[in-house]
Order: structure tokens, then C-alpha cells, then sequence
């Protein structure tokens, strides 16, 4: 579930560049530090249900323009196998299930 953070904080990102916005005026306007956004943006703080609704207000576009089309697809059983005993961290399993994804369609 954690690569769905990743994706809604990769989408906010994009969506508050987009409106010149910087990390530190986002976070005066909803009030919270600076960190937190650098944070969010990073897939690495939660937010809640209100929270997308402040944020989507602050950078001037609609709750849904943040959130990731679909919900993330568990790696396969082979995939995963492949991949040994070596651990792997949440983004780059999200990366990996994006370029999957994006061969099989």
C-alpha cells in the first residue's frame, strides 16, 4: 500500500510546480512545516482524507487531479522470486510494477 503514497505524493509534485508553487508557500497555506511537504512529496508521511482536500485547494486543482488512477498491483509471485533474497525498498517496487504494467498493456 505504501507505493500508493508515492504516487499521490509524485502527482502533488508535479501539480504544485505546475502552479509555481513552492514547498514552503504549500505549507504556510495549510499549515504545516516546510519538511512535512518535502515529506508527502516523497511518499514518506501519510495524509489523510482532509488533508488531500487542503492540499488540492492550495495548489488550485480538484481532490482527484492528486490521486493515482488505480490502485497499485501486488508484485507477482514470480516477480518476486526473481528478485532473491535481497530486500527491496517500496519505490523501487512501485517502479518495477510500472514497468511491468506498462508491457502488459
Amino acid at each position: 500500500m505504501e507505493q500508493i503514497y508515492i504516487e499521490f505524493g509524485r502527482l502533488l509534485k508535479r501539480r504544485r510546480k505546475e502552479a509555481n508553487l513552492t514547498q514552503d508557500a504549500i505549507a504556510t497555506k495549510i499549515g504545516l512545516v516546510r519538511t512535512s511537504v518535502t515529506n508527502i512529496e516523497q511518499g514518506r508521511q501519510h495524509v489523510s482524507l482532509h488533508m488531500v482536500f487542503q492540499l488540492a485547494d492550495a495548489i488550485g486543482v480538484r481532490p482527484q487531479d492528486l490521486l493515482p488512477d488505480r490502485a497499485p498491483r501486488p508484485l507477482s509471485a514470480d516477480l518476486e522470486r526473481s528478485l532473491g533474497e535481497r530486500p527491496i525498498d517500496e519505490t523501487s517496487k512501485y517502479l518495477i510494477r510500472r514497468m511491468v504494467s506498462n508491457t502488459q498493456n
